[in-house]
């Protein structure tokens, strides 16, 4: 079989592939069943253009690849393939295929939407998929979640906690375009506008002692355009026409994102990547900022707290991470909980445990990728608006 391009043909185990129990066998079909919905498909351009392919067949030689799949098999991410686990056992991918279908072929019934080749080598819905552009006006745009905090099951939870307002067809966390860290936002899409209406309109939704903000994404969409500001992907309308971002830059005068030049390294020596130390007790993060606060007013004030050495805040975003040069003391929060800026009241909270590694690690990523910026142009855009700033 061929492989599927970059991922590899092995899965590390430490142990043989466990057999599916009947809740890992729901757990599977449940996911597989989402992944050929319509709420999914309308997002997920790589299996759009898999069942287009052969008559709406999809191998489970791709699905088997997929690491939610893989999780719920009890397998391992093949991400970590090859990164310095000597003790893991190199299961072939044609092992889990085998499985998959296996616990796909029991799982699927005949009242099911999808339908096993006879084969049993692929999968497809019975009813071809239609685009449909109803999910934008039955999502809602929610906004209170700490920036860059994800934990396993997040999803499942949230979604439970937001089906209290009807049913939940689909949940998407926003993610930085540059780092992938998790925003603090969501987009929950009902499965009618009277639901998502519903959510929209209670001011009073908390979730784990994190206060959210609701809108409904068609108005979230035309506040934002209303603002002349750059929309993201994830909240465009459907059918309408945007300027790619370097249009809108040019546009409002800011000089674009250096294109990619041809690489000139190849007899270079590699560079030594840049180490990042996790150093605790550094990272504080702050919540309620609003438009009108720069990063040197955020420094200022800050600064009378501690010495501070750069600060993590995306444009328009109303959380961020302030990182200082020597760790607070244990009970910084507690002396304070609150910082006053202008007219606005910053809440601080201490970054910790997988938080507070996740951080590091998109500043060591902002580092390599400046660097590669500096040796691929003389007049890299992303100086003027820089995550990390000293």
């Amino acid at each position: 079989m061929a492989p599927v391009e970059g991922i590899p043909d092995v899965i590390p185990s430490s142990e043989a592939i466990p057999k599916a129990a009947p809740e890992v066998t729901d757990k599977v079909v449940t996911q597989i069943k989402h992944y050929f919905s319509d709420a999914s498909l309308n997002h997920d351009e790589f299996l759009r253009k898999g069942i287009a392919k052969d008559d709406g067949w999809v191998s489970f030689e791709v699905l088997a690849r997929f690491n939610r799949l893989r999780q719920l098999m009890g397998l391992p991410d093949t991400s970590r393939a090859g990164k310095g686990n000597k003790k893991s056992q190199a299961v072939p991918v044609k092992d889990v295929i085998a499985q998959l279908s296996t616990i796909v072929k029991e799982g699927i019934k005949e009242d099911d939407p999808l339908e096993i080749k006879e084969d049993n080598t692929a999968i497809r819905r019975k009813e071809a998929y239609t685009p449909n552009d109803e999910w934008f006006s039955n999502t809602v745009h929610v906004k209170g979640l700490p920036y860059g905090k994800e934990w396993s099951g997040m999803i499942d939870k949230l979604t439970e906690f937001f089906n209290q307002k009807g049913e939940v067809v689909l949940l998407r966390l926003r993610r930085n375009p540059k780092s992938k860290a998790f925003k603090g936002n969501l987009l929950v899409q009902y499965a009618t506008k009277d639901q998502a209406e519903a959510t929209a309109k209670d001011d009073e939704l908390v979730f784990e002692e994190n206060k959210l903000e609701t809108t409904m994404l068609p108005a979230y969409h035309d506040e934002k355009l209303a603002a002349d500001e750059f929309i993201q992907p994830e909240l465009r309308k459907p059918g309408a026409s945007y300027p790619t971002f370097e249009e809108w830059c040019v546009a409002h005068g800011r000089e674009p994102p250096a294109p990619l030049q041809a690489d000139k390294t190849k007899n270079k020596p590699v560079e030594k990547e840049p180490e990042f130390e996790v150093v605790p007790g550094v990272l504080v993060q702050f919540s309620g900022l609003n438009d009108d606060i720069s990063i040197p007013q955020l420094k200022e004030a800050f600064g009378a707290l501690g010495e501070v050495k750069f600060v993590e805040h995306e444009k328009d975003e109303e959380n961020g991470i302030v990182r200082f040069k020597e760790p607070v003391s244990e009970d910084f929060v507690e002396k304070n909980p609150e910082l006053k800026i202008g007219d606005a009241v910053l809440k601080l909270t201490l970054v910790e445990g997988e938080e507070e590694k996740a951080f590091f690690e998109r500043a060591r990523q902002a580092s390599v990728n400046a660097r590669a910026n500096k040796r691929t142009s003389h007049h890299n855009a992303g100086n003027r608006n820089k995550r990390y700033r000293k």
